[in-house]
């Protein structure tokens, strides 16, 4: 299956304030891509890195993993907007596909269609030579206020900290008033609620956790069609153990955007947790391929679910890996000391142990594991912790 990478869309319009927006295009351009089930599309967080420096060939091929490439342009003046286009082989640079659109605002959701299919188009008869001419149910078109909205709040994000947080939902929820049909509006606020709720953030986690629920169902009922929905209901039935519904809720996600690298990692999260490891890993070594930056949780899911599965090694790598890229997240190091001691390696496990107490002295390690749904992973991990000398 060909891997796809979008680079970030270059801000033509010349003011750095407008930054948000060619990120945003990028965006939607990536989730429209991945609809289609015969390509893979690498996340957006993934070539972030390359806003300023496009990336060499080597780069392309070995870091991202991508054959074929996607560059463009936009360029704002008020509600016009210009979009180009250009799809590329990444080993020599060869010219598939370009094109130029120019259009108001209100036209800026066809164009980012017309590119997918385009591409998707091209790919196919150049590759499989069978034209693609998947036609997609698509959900109404947002308000263009109310989608501006959604870009600004997408360039601050949500888990940064309380105030991002707020700031976050203040401009999703002007966007809703705006437009209250806007479906991936609504699965936002759910985003942005359920961290809300799980990062300590509030008095009231249920109270929040039930508005993030209801927020990602009020998604699902406009855009059925869309994964944003079905991917934060999942996210939110995660934390509440209901693993099951956690899991068809995910699945749902995954075969609406087969690259949504987000929905993959969080349904990978779900399977490890209801006792499903094979699937686990699988699912969390797709998504962290497709976004190798996805958050560190996702990375130490990996690492737990290599724990159960009892490949030890693979434990101690992907710890490594994630301290190396996560300093600030050092509980990679329980796993880690775990795995050690689990396979003989008694000095190592003591280092990890060590790097626990002293960068994490107040972790509760008596409730880790305490979500699992099959009893003997939760003890298989306790065994671990034990002998690392916990």
């Amino acid at each position: 299956m060909p891997v796809i990478a979008v680079l970030p869309f270059a801000n033509q319009t010349g003011d750095s304030s407008q930054e948000y927006f060619a990120d945003g295009v990028t965006e939607e351009v990536i989730n429209a891509l991945g609809r289609f089930n015969t390509v893979r599309v690498i996340g957006r967080n993934a070539v972030l890195r390359y806003k300023k420096q496009p990336p060499t060939q080597d780069e392309v091929t070995s870091e991202l993993g991508a054959s074929y490439l996607v560059v463009g342009s936009v360029r704002r003046s008020g509600q016009q907007v210009r979009i180009t286009a250009q799809l590329t082989q990444a080993r020599d640079g060869t010219v598939m596909w370009s094109d130029r659109y120019d259009g108001e605002m209100t036209d800026i959701f066809d164009f980012q269609d017309t590119i997918a299919h385009r591409i998707a188009g091209t790919l196919a008869a150049n590759i499989t030579h069978v034209e693609a001419r998947r036609q997609l149910d698509q959900p109404p078109r947002p308000n263009a206020s109310a989608f501006d909205l959604v870009l600004r709040a997408r360039a601050i994000g949500y888990s940064g900290s309380r105030m991002a947080n707020r700031q976050f939902r203040e401009l999703v929820a002007r966007a809703i008033e705006m437009d209250p049909n806007y479906a991936a509006a609504w699965a936002l606020q759910s985003d942005a609620f359920r961290s809300l709720a799980i990062l300590g953030w509030t008095e009231f986690p249920d109270r929040d956790l039930s508005r993030a629920a209801a927020d990602a169902q009020k998604a699902i009922a406009l855009a059925p069609s869309e994964p944003d929905g079905y991917r934060a209901l999942g996210r939110v039935l995660t934390v509440r153990a209901e693993y099951e519904q956690s899991k068809d809720a995910l699945k749902r996600a995954v075969e609406i955007n087969p690259s949504d690298a987000n929905a993959l990692a969080a349904w990978g999260s779900a399977q490890a947790f209801a006792g499903e490891i094979g699937g686990a890993i699988e699912s969390l070594q797709l998504a962290l391929k497709l976004d190798p930056t996805l958050e560190p949780t996702y990375l130490f899911d990996l690492e737990m679910a290599y724990y159960l599965a009892g490949r030890y090694d693979d434990v101690l790598r992907i710890a490594d890996l994630g301290l190396a890229r996560y300093p600030d997240f050092p509980v990679f190091n329980t796993l880690a000391a775990a795995a050690a001691a689990q396979s003989g390696r008694k000095d190592q496990a003591a280092q990890y142990a060590e790097a626990v107490r002293q960068k994490l002295p107040t972790l509760d390690l008596e409730s880790m594991g305490s979500r699992f749904k099959n009893p003997a992973h939760a003890a298989s991990l306790r065994e671990g912790l034990k002998l690392a000398g916990f």
